[in-house]
Formats: C-alpha cells, structure tokens, sequence
C-alpha cells in the first residue's frame, strides 16, 4: 500500500513539474503566423524556397520582406498579409507558365545518356543544334506539384487550367524555355533564340527569323524588337491576332495551353 502511495506521489510531483515546465519554457508564437497560413494557397510547392506555406508563414512574420515570393496568393490575400504585416505589397497578376519555344530545331548529334534536360544539356550544349530550344526530355514534368505539365512522345503540354504559376517548372528548365507570364496575356512568343536572323532561319525551322511583319501588323504599336526577338507590351495589347496571323513561322501564338514538339 505504501508503494502505491508512493508512486501516486512522485507521478503527482513529476506532473506538477512538467506542467511548470512547458509553461516556463513555452514558444510564444505570434498570432499572425495561423492568420497568414491560412491566407496563403496551401499548396506546399515550395517555390517560395520554405519547406511549405507554414514555414514560410512563420518567416514572412519574422522577415515580411519574403511575402513578395509567394506567387500563388490572391489579390485580396496579398493585401490581407499585408495589413497583417504593417506593409504594402506590390500588385501582381495570376501567372502562368509559357514554354518560349515552338519546336522546329534540327539535331545536333543523337543524344544517348540520362534522360533529363539537366543532363543532356550538360553534354556539349544539348543534342539540339539551337542552344535555346526546349529539350522536351521533361525536367519540368518532374518539377510540377500540380500535374499541369505532360511529356509525350517529345512534345510538352501545360494545362494551364491547372498551372498555377508557382514557377518550380521555371527553375528546373536549364535553359530558361519556360517564362511566367501574365495569365491574362492575350498572345505569347514562342521562341527563345537571340541568334541573329541567318543563323536560326538556318538551324530552326520554327525560330523568329526578325521579319518585323508582327511590328507592322500590330494597331496598337504593341510589339518592338529588342535582342533580336519580338517583345509583346501586354498592357497594350488586345488580342486582335493581326500579329498571329501574319507570322509565317508560328513564333507568337494566341492559344491557351502550348504543346511543343522537338526535334
């Protein structure tokens, strides 16, 4: 009886002491951690650089100057943080990811090693003659979280119902193919290349050969040629398609969802 006693009492006294314990040593968490967590998408892609949106939550809190990374928030989230921060952040608009690139490259030498664009391209500059065209060997397949990018049979489909402009597909790509654009963008480029004129009309069959037709078919004075490449001022454009129609090699393109065929 006295043994049970016993052990009554010291559980007692090792309860009372854990109890005082986590008090005394208790994390105090800042309040607007749960509030920005729940503020945020809730996709844990990581593209903001953190583990997931909590993590990432409980460092805007300490450092607000990371709330710009989060690609992914709402209008109305972005200006909620914000308030919950004590900052402005800047305006952004939904993004989506665009593969720069319309296939067309002849091939430089048959390409037989690991499979990856990261590795292919690591071998004298790729297996394609045009050092910016997409692979198409799916590095940024592997990287979606949102299953928006398939590779089949060469040629990269992104849905871009389900893309929702996180960027990891940008980060994977080794050789910048896939840009983030406006989602709103009425027509997008297709064509990566700086090369001058000769050289892509030579090693490409789709490539921007600068014909400068685009410049003149646009209304709205909305397309200026810089490095070689049209550049479309989205907040100009309307999406007439004077641009897409008068493109002899399909470099700009008005249709959602891109499918591009290599090689």
């Amino acid at each position: 009886m006295v043994e049970i006693l016993l052990l009554v009492l010291l559980g007692s006294i090792f309860g009372l002491g854990l109890a005082f314990a986590s008090r005394k040593l208790a994390v105090q968490v800042d309040e607007r951690v749960a509030k920005i967590h729940d503020l945020l998408p809730g996709s844990n892609c990581g593209a903001c650089g953190f583990a997931g949106c909590e993590s990432f939550a409980l460092a805007v809190v300490k450092d607000p100057s990371l709330a710009q990374r989060c690609n992914q928030s709402t209008s109305e989230s972005r200006k909620e943080i914000g308030r919950l921060l004590g900052i402005e952040l800047e305006e952004t608009k939904p993004k989506v990811a665009r593969v720069a690139c319309n296939g067309g490259s002849k091939l430089a030498f048959k390409y037989q090693g690991v499979k990856t664009c990261a590795a292919a391209n690591s071998q004298m500059g790729g297996f394609l003659q045009c050092r910016y065209a997409c692979l198409g060997l799916g590095d940024c397949q592997v990287a979606c979280p949102f299953d928006a990018i398939k590779v089949e049979k060469g040629s990269v489909i992104i849905d871009e119902e389900k893309c929702t402009g996180c960027g990891l597909c940008v980060m994977a790509c080794p050789r910048d193919v896939i840009k983030l654009e406006d989602q709103d963008a009425k027509v997008f480029l297709a064509c990566n290349s700086p090369e001058i004129a000769k050289v892509k009309a030579k090693i490409c069959t789709n490539g921007c050969t600068v014909c400068r037709r685009c410049v003149k078919a646009c209304p709205l004075e909305a397309i200026k040629i810089e490095n070689n490449l049209p550049i479309i001022d989205h907040d100009i454009c309307d999406g007439c398609g004077a641009c897409v129609e008068v493109c002899p090699r399909r470099v700009i393109l008005s249709k959602k969802g891109v499918t591009l065929k290599v090689g």
